[in-house]
Parts: C-alpha cells; sequence; structure tokens
C-alpha cells in the first residue's frame, strides 16, 4: 500500500511532534537512558546545538504520516564536525513506521539534501546496544570510524561513529 508521507520543520513550538514520536519509540529510549522519553528529551533535540554551530546550522524534521501523526524524527547539523560532513544526530521511526522501507526513503533524501548543499560525507552515532540500528546503516553502506564514550541519563554507553562518503 502506498501511503502519503510529509516533512514539516520544527522548532520549540513544535515540541508535542517530537515528544510523540519519542514517547512510541520507548524501545529505543530503553536502550539509550533505562527509561521512557520526557517532554525534555523532546526538547533537547529540537533545541540542543554542538558546540561552534548555530540553530541555523540544525535542522530538525518531524515525519508525518497522511493523517498528520507523527511517525518519525530527524536531526541533522550541517559542515559538523567539519565542513563538507553532515551529522545525523537522530533518525528515529515509531515501532510501526518501521520496516517498510520508509527508513531508506529518508534516508535518500538526507543524502541528497546533504549533497546538495555541498556535503562529502554524512556520520551519524550508533549505540552499541543498538544492534538494529547499527545494521540499518551498514546496510546503507556506513563504515565504523571510531567508538566513543558518552553518557545520556545515567547510562554509560560505547557509542560507534559512523561514516558514509557520498562524492
Amino acid at each position: 500500500m502506498k501511503r502519503n508521507y510529509h516533512v514539516k520543520f520544527l522548532n520549540e513550538k513544535d515540541v508535542e511532534l517530537a515528544e510523540a514520536v519519542c514517547m512510541a519509540s520507548e524501545d529505543y529510549y530503553l536502550i539509550e537512558q533505562d527509561k521512557p522519553a520526557s517532554k525534555n528529551d523532546a526538547l533537547k533535540i529540537i533545541t540542543e546545538i554542538p558546540d561552534g554551530k548555530t540553530r541555523f546550522d540544525k535542522f530538525v524534521l518531524a515525519v508525518l504520516d497522511e493523517h498528520e501523526k507523527p511517525i518519525g524524527l530527524v536531526d541533522i547539523v550541517s559542515d559538523y564536525p567539519r565542513k563538507g560532513r553532515w551529522f545525523i544526530g537522530l533518525l528515529l521511526l515509531t515501532p510501526d513506521a518501521r520496516n517498510n522501507g520508509l527508513g531508506k526513503v529518508l534516508h535518500h533524501t538526507i543524502k541528497e539534501w546533504a549533497n546538495d548543499g555541498g556535503a562529502d560525507s554524512l556520520a551519524i552515532a550508533v549505540l552499541e546496544e543498538n544492534e538494529k540500528g547499527r545494521g540499518f546503516f551498514e546496510h546503507l553502506g556506513y563504515k565504523k570510524q571510531e567508538t566513543k564514550e558518552a553518557t545520556y541519563g545515567e547510562k554509560k554507553h560505547q557509542v560507534a561513529i559512523f561514516v558514509l562518503d557520498i562524492k
């Protein structure tokens, strides 16, 4: 069945859309921080900006279905951590929106957008425990570049940085 999806750029006023995706994606948040997402987690996705970047470098989008229901969240920072690399901070689909090709379509759109914006590569950080996420990005051709340690909530993680050349 062909479904119609569209995206909406988010700002602080749209936190409910981000929160709906975060709440529906409890499986991811249990991996990330051992507890379901909060409104504050959703707000941080929209407002947190890496050092040296501005709000004009960061794009947060909700993926909405044909009924305007939020089913996905995308967070991208352009030219981070260096010029020419776009960093995908989050590519999250709700459980009922997964495994139907939508993630691949979204990723392809991100890749074209980044390429048009002058990027030569995409990067994403994947929690080591997130085997499905890691498998998804490896399937798309990403290569593991390094592993870092990060803490989300109270939980420490090994985080793999994956990179895909797009030029």
